[in-house]
């Protein structure tokens, strides 16, 4: 066997050793990002305590501005501690479509509004932050609560007044909406 040969067996073993060595590393090493809150639908609020899981930034944002607006702590902790606070985000379980609340905590899309303080209180803190990404479009709401929890979906629609096609029910081509009357309904849009 020629020295050339040799000199490139030895460096190809060193190489193999080496990438063995870095392989067996990475499968002990612990892991250090925890995964989002909310990517799987199992995670709750006690895994978010207990270190199991992590908030992202639209998270965080949505926690920080319910505590805020609640009077807790800034960093929302309060909040996750006692998720039964939320109940003070309005007063009642729907909005009266003939005396429909305007500020900050109404959005609007399309002819559809939704308050915010309504619908985070009846679809609870859990969901709040599996579905924070939507920002403040009333439809993304809608389709992940949808998603995501759909009795939750159904309790939020007392929320809502207007025209909202975007709150459609999929499979069955209905729409929630509040009437004139106060009653919410389900009614075919044609």
């Amino acid at each position: 066997m020629s020295t050339s040969v040799k000199i490139m067996n030895r460096r190809l073993a060193i190489l193999a050793s080496s990438l063995m060595v870095g392989v067996g590393a990475m499968a002990v090493a612990p892991v250090q990002a925890l995964p989002i809150f909310g990517t799987e639908s199992h995670h709750e609020i006690q895994d978010i305590l207990d270190g199991e899981v992590g908030l992202d930034g639209e998270q965080q944002n949505l926690l920080t501005g319910m505590s805020f607006n609640l009077g807790l702590s800034f960093d929302g902790m309060d909040l996750l501690n006692n998720p039964e606070a939320m109940s003070g985000l309005y007063e009642g379980d729907a909005v009266d479509p003939n005396a429909p609340p305007q500020g900050m905590l109404v959005y609007s899309k399309d002819g559809c509004s939704v308050d915010a303080g309504c619908g985070l209180k009846a679809i609870g803190l859990v969901n709040s932050l599996k579905c924070a990404g939507s920002g403040a479009d009333p439809e993304a709401w809608a389709v992940c609560l949808q998603d995501t929890d759909y009795d939750a979906y159904m309790a939020a629609t007392a929320c809502t007044w207007g025209s909202c096609p975007g709150f459609a029910l999929a499979e069955d081509g209905m729409y929630a909406c509040s009437e004139p009357t106060g009653l919410n309904l389900l009614a075919a849009f044609n």
